[in-house]
């Protein structure tokens, strides 16, 4: 398969650039909630035994979840704390969904980590292609990503981010990566899309026109026949396969 050679190279973040808990995200995710929970209780507040406060926000998630299925409309955490407390009957005066949310996150930040090879990646990029952008699917606000920018040493790398839980819309809405083509300058077969879905990623971006590269990682759910002519890759290093650097 001949290399590409476009002007713009745009990632994906969580299970791309930084490695991201796939394969027991249901037991990380309780003990996010249950962190929450805690604070909750901490600052006085009556709420429900564990399984039962974990069932309820699941329960309000999962609506949340049905409607990014159908218009891909993006929600957030904090957006899914503040209807669960309104079902709890508990206010949410003095920020306590967003308070809620950095205790939620707290337990999720220390899975988080950068793959081995992706500073090395990065710099061969950044060095090699005109624009550098990252479009990522979240349901966190984005000032935690920008904290996981600080974090992890990539905020030189990029020349534009996009973060669905600001812009709105979540991929494979067409509308954000067309957004990413303006931002990085150039027609939407001047960029390739870099990312770990298939839905998302991969037809997400080429349905807007992009070159895609599929990087598969353990314990993500894949169709069970990908077209052969969609490229792979199993590390970020696995790039230079399709890319000159």
């Amino acid at each position: 398969m001949n290399k590409l050679s476009p002007q713009a190279i745009i990632f994906d973040l969580g299970s791309t650039l930084v490695d991201f808990p796939v394969s027991n995200w249901e037991e990380v995710s309780r003990a996010c909630s249950l962190k929450g929970r805690l604070y909750m209780i901490e600052s006085g507040l009556e709420v429900p035994d564990e399984y039962e406060f974990v069932e309820k926000f699941e329960r309000v998630r999962a609506v949340f979840r049905e409607r990014a299925l159908t218009d891909f409309q993006e929600w957030t955490v904090v957006e899914a704390a503040e209807v669960l407390f309104c079902k709890l009957g508990i206010s949410n005066r003095n920020g306590l969904a967003d308070k809620f949310f950095d205790a939620f996150y707290s337990e999720l930040e220390q899975h988080l980590s950068l793959y081995d090879d992706t500073i090395d990646v990065l710099t061969k990029i950044r060095g090699r292609f005109d624009k550098v952008g990252l479009i990522s699917n979240t349901i966190f606000p984005e000032r935690v990503h920008h904290h996981e920018f600080k974090r992890f040493g990539l905020q030189q790398f990029f020349d534009f981010t996009i973060f669905s839980s600001t812009f709105g819309l979540r991929k494979p809405h067409r509308s954000i990566f067309d957004e990413a083509s303006r931002l990085a300058g150039y027609k939407p077969n001047d960029c390739v899309y870099i990312g770990d879905r298939y839905l998302e990623d991969v037809q997400g971006a080429t349905g807007a026109g992009m070159h895609s590269i599929l990087k598969v990682v353990t314990g993500r759910d894949y169709p069970d026949e990908i077209p052969d002519a969609i490229r792979r890759i199993s590390t970020l290093s696995d790039l230079a396969d399709h890319l000159d650097i």
